[in-house]
């Protein structure tokens, strides 16, 4: 039992040094072995990586959506894979097994808007934050400006606390603002299905029909910009 503990400690501050030398915002690990129908099943850690959005683009969207998030959203997409790539061949350099899917993929049937695995329960299990009222994942750090990914490894990481309850309290704003009257307006807890926070068809389908998603996502991104703990990332970035 102590070698055990004693090779988790070990492999844990590898990875956080070589995560923190890589760029990566924030990250976490969890235990996902209680999670149904993983995508990789005998790969029941998760490591969650984050890259912060550029606040600058952020701020913009307190005037709606536009062309320079959407060119944000790919490239922080590029780079979390890159991320997703690395870390994965740094724990098999080590000895282990490890693999990722990618942050989003392109919706090609609207019939059926639905992730392979939700970045944001290994985000949540590992502590990184909680679930806002716009089903975005929300940051003390960040808000919800932030992206994600997991990379799923046998690696024997020391896991974080969850986060198993929400911490926007009575805030509505982001349900004010959505322009598809997507959002439901009630606090998340642990183990509730996104369709309950969020009417995803509607917010796929108000963000398919402008003229500034060429690549399928259905983003949109001003609940992001209204969040409060995102005006704290921005003051922070002095931009308010």
């Amino acid at each position: 039992m102590k070698d055990q503990e004693n090779n988790s400690a070990w492999i844990t501050e590898k990875l956080d040094s070589y995560i923190v030398g890589i760029g990566a915002a924030i990250s976490g690990y969890c235990d996902l072995s209680g999670i149904p129908d993983l995508p990789f099943p005998g790969l029941k850690t998760g490591i969650s990586l984050g890259i912060n959005l550029n606040p600058e683009i952020v701020l913009s969207l307190k005037k709606g959506p536009g062309e320079d998030y959407v060119r944000e959203y790919g490239k922080v997409n590029t780079r979390l894979s890159e991320l997703a790539e690395k870390v994965s061949g740094f724990l098999i350099e080590n000895g282990y097994n490890a693999n990722y899917i990618a942050p989003t993929k392109k919706v090609i049937d609207p019939e059926k808007i639905s992730a392979e695995f939700p970045h944001k329960t290994a985000a949540t299990s590992a502590g990184l934050g909680w679930i806002g009222k716009n089903a975005l994942l929300v940051t003390k750090k960040y808000g919800s400006a932030v992206r994600i990914i997991t990379v799923f490894t046998d690696a024997p990481l020391i896991s974080g606390e969850p986060v198993i309850k929400s911490y926007c309290g009575s805030c509505s704003l982001c349900g004010d603002i959505c322009p598809a009257g997507a959002v439901s307006g009630i606090n998340w807890s642990r183990g509730m299905p996104g369709e309950k926070l969020l009417n995803i068809r509607g917010c796929f389908e108000y963000n398919r029909k402008r003229d500034n998603d060429p690549d399928g996502f259905g983003i949109c991104g001003v609940c992001i910009a209204v969040c409060p703990w995102t005006d704290k990332y921005l003051k922070r970035e002095g931009l308010l």
